[in-house]
């Protein structure tokens, strides 16, 4: 009898899977399977990054990893410093890209502070308001742990398991995921109740923990909008949180302080609902380092190491933090679906393996870019067309080579990399089998 190694094996997750099913196939594969090595390709950033679900999920992993080993919330001190770690390694990320160099605008600083006070926000929001709600009533198990759960003797379905943890006084686990929304509403909370692939991080816990998952979370974090001003159309995109921005009528000295607000409506904690006046300006939280507004000094001095997005976490009403940080849930593990959802998988992954060796044939006769590859491309692989669910900001990054823009027969030459997996086991496998590519990109999941 052989026995399949980690080489061997043939690895898929929840995102190609999801995204070759409910979005586009063609999508799938030119993200997971096209190119030299065989991983895929991605765009090349030509872009200021923005802020996305990776930085969160680097600073809850630490927060929740302390709570994990000591089953104590971390002290502020030790938040501080990993806020401060996170962002800079946000701005790393955009040095490295050459956005305070050659590649730089004149908005880009302002964009660079505006997406780290973003990030310190909503990394406050999850330590002010999930986290001691979280250690009250559940006792921290696993961490963003990985894993693989086989699907048949030469597949195997990579997990990585957010957060689990155990019911304090019971012996339940509840599992959670973090998500980052630009576009939160109800449409975007309800989709969870009915995804069975949620339940996919739970696969295999009670084997490895001894207790069933009865509870599934999603933890909500909602960046706010990323667009201009309607009074300001020829004005730079400004992210629209209340984590970024506040409202600010400006000093009138010797007459008057600097006076901040937090949104221009909100309700405050008697329900009454309120609004900014007009002289208040929608104005960054970043500029709050350079006011006299006399709540802002006098907390700030009585707080030493207390900066700007943590203060004004601390200051925003109740009503306008709940749109900000919310807990989905508890919803029940849909198992019936779970089980059909594997047997989906599995056969999706026996099609894909047979249209890819097709396809491999056919290229053994046919360059890529040939009509008859291409005819045979759209056989077996189609596109699905829906190019831009989100508008054309947001549109699908294989749009240049789907509709044949030029240089799109040749992608790596215009404006395409190899990808780099995300997932370890893959990543190990294309180091083992001498394929992983020098100056790559993971795909950056932006939920």
């Amino acid at each position: 009898m052989t026995t399949t190694t980690t080489t061997d094996l043939w690895y898929t997750d929840r995102s190609r899977y999801k995204l070759g099913t409910s979005r586009c196939a063609r999508a799938r594969y030119l993200a997971y399977h096209f190119g030299p090595t065989g991983y895929g390709i991605t765009a090349k950033r030509e872009s200021l990054p923005l802020a996305t679900g990776i930085s969160v999920h680097q600073g809850l992993q630490a927060f929740t990893s302390h709570l994990a080993s000591f089953d104590a919330l971390p002290v502020r001190v030790d938040v501080r410093a990993v806020i401060h770690d996170v962002c800079q390694a946000y701005v790393d990320r955009v040095e490295a890209r050459g956005y305070r160099g050659i590649l730089g605008g004149p908005d880009t600083e302002e964009t660079i502070t505006e997406q780290a006070l973003l990030i310190s926000g909503l990394l406050w929001a999850l330590y002010l308001k999930f986290l001691p709600w979280l250690h009250r009533n559940y006792q921290v198990l696993s961490v963003e742990s990985e894993r693989l759960h086989p699907l048949d003797a030469d597949k195997a379905l990579m997990l990585r398991t957010d957060l689990l943890a155990k019911r304090r006084g019971g012996s339940s686990l509840a599992y959670f995921e973090c998500k980052t929304t630009g576009w939160e509403s109800d449409a975007w909370a309800e989709q969870w109740e009915t995804d069975p692939q949620l339940a996919l991080g739970t696969l295999d816990c009670q084997e490895l923990y001894g207790g069933e998952v009865s509870e599934l979370f999603v933890v909500g974090l909602n960046k706010g909008r990323r667009m201009k001003e309607r009074d300001d159309p020829e004005g730079r995109k400004k992210q629209l949180s209340p984590l970024c921005y506040g409202y600010r009528r400006p000093a009138n000295p010797p007459l008057g302080h600097d006076d901040w607000l937090p949104a221009y409506e909100w309700v405050n904690s008697d329900g009454e609902l309120k609004r900014a006046s007009r002289a208040h300006r929608r104005t960054g939280i970043w500029e709050l380092e350079h006011s006299d507004w006399p709540t802002w000094r006098a907390y700030q001095g009585a707080n030493p190491g207390l900066g700007a997005s943590e203060f004004w976490m601390e200051m925003l009403p109740a009503s306008v933090v709940d749109r900000i940080c919310f807990i989905l849930g508890p919803m029940n593990r849909q198992d019936v679906q779970l089980q059909s959802l594997l047997r989906n998988i599995e056969g999706e992954e026996d099609r894909w393996q047979r249209r890819l060796w097709a396809l491999y044939e056919s290229q053994q006769h046919f360059p890529w870019s040939s009509p008859q590859f291409q005819a045979e491309l759209d056989r077996l692989i189609p596109c699905s067309w829906a190019c831009r669910p989100f508008g054309r900001e947001h549109q699908c990054e294989f749009v240049p080579i789907c509709h044949r823009y030029q240089g799109w027969d040749d992608p790596l030459q215009n404006g395409y990399q190899p990808r780099l997996p995300h997932h370890d086991p893959e990543l190990q496998q294309a180091i083992t089998r001498g394929l992983l590519p020098e100056n790559a990109e993971a795909l950056e999941d932006d939920e």
